[in-house]
């Protein structure tokens, strides 16, 4: 079962997830916040291919941190991988924490970094706002790519995993 982050309501993380995923780009600082993760952008790693990380802090609250050198489009996409950890892996972070280098692997295994990169995607470019603008004829990864605040790699990948 989902922890629940806020009870009074009954939600759960991906609850919370889901209301961020109406709009582009998507709001993903304040779907952090939302899930009281706190995020550092401006980290510094002594590995410079460390894109980012999340660890589980002493008082119980999660920590992202993300690569101060990386571009903003790379900064966001690690931004949903990290989310994508602490939905999808929360008990690997919390026995030792999860550092991902710039092609997104990390300790975790690789079908768990697939699956973090899957829901990345998603949270970052969510299917139904993709389709929507597919439908309406835009369908050039760059034009994506400027709408969400995504790589052109990243939108061309997001669009063939749709169909486009």
């Amino acid at each position: 079962m989902l922890p629940k982050i806020n009870v009074a309501l009954g939600l759960t993380p991906f609850d919370i997830v889901d209301k961020f995923k109406n709009s582009a780009p998507v709001d993903l600082f304040g779907m952090a916040r939302a899930l009281k993760i706190g995020v550092d952008p401006d980290a510094t790693f002594k590995d410079p291919n460390t894109s980012g990380s999340i660890r589980l802090l002493r008082d119980g609250s999660y920590l992202i941190s993300i690569n101060k050198d990386h571009s903003p489009n790379r900064k966001r996409f690690t931004l949903a991988h990290e989310i994508s950890h602490f939905l999808l892996h929360r008990d690997i972070i919390d026995q030792r924490g999860l550092v991902d280098d710039a092609m997104y692997r990390s300790g975790a295994s690789r079908n768990e970094e697939y699956q973090a990169n899957r829901l990345a995607a998603e949270l970052l470019m969510p299917e139904g706002l993709v389709r929507s603008f597919c439908k309406a004829g835009v369908t050039n990864p760059s034009i994506i790519a400027r709408v969400f605040g995504a790589s052109d790699e990243a939108a061309r990948i997001r669009l063939s995993q749709l169909g486009y």
